[in-house]
């Protein structure tokens, strides 16, 4: 077995600080997907490279901190979203998708290639 292919739990506090779209504050890729992990400081994420919008879901306001949860586990398929410790969203991830090994990561910012 190898855990982090398999599972993961990538929780953080987060502080929106620029109006406006996206911020990611953690990055996973490899070389076959720069979009392994990558939750953002608004409701946006991806998840073995699927990408979810719970945006709807959670109201952010700058300057506030906020915890933040993304969880998967291949066995159930299942990435499943938390802010504060609430679920605000799951969605199914591919099939037999395992998490890359080769991957960098990046903290506060956007995986932008692999290398």
């Amino acid at each position: 077995m190898e855990p982090v292919q398999e599972s993961y739990s990538l929780c953080g506090w987060v502080k929106k600080i620029l109006s406006g779209g996206s911020q990611f504050w953690f990055a996973y890729g490899t070389s076959g997907y720069n979009e392994e992990i990558r939750p953002t400081d608004n409701g946006y994420f991806y998840t073995l490279s699927t990408y979810v919008d719970m945006s709807s879901k959670v109201t952010v306001q700058l300057g506030t901190w906020r915890h933040v949860c993304n969880t998967w586990s291949l066995t159930t398929r299942a990435a499943s979203v938390y802010y504060d410790g609430l679920l605000i969203g799951s969605v199914t991830t591919p099939s037999g998708r395992k998490v890359g090994r080769d991957g960098y990561v990046v903290l506060g910012n956007e995986f932008g290639s692999y290398g």
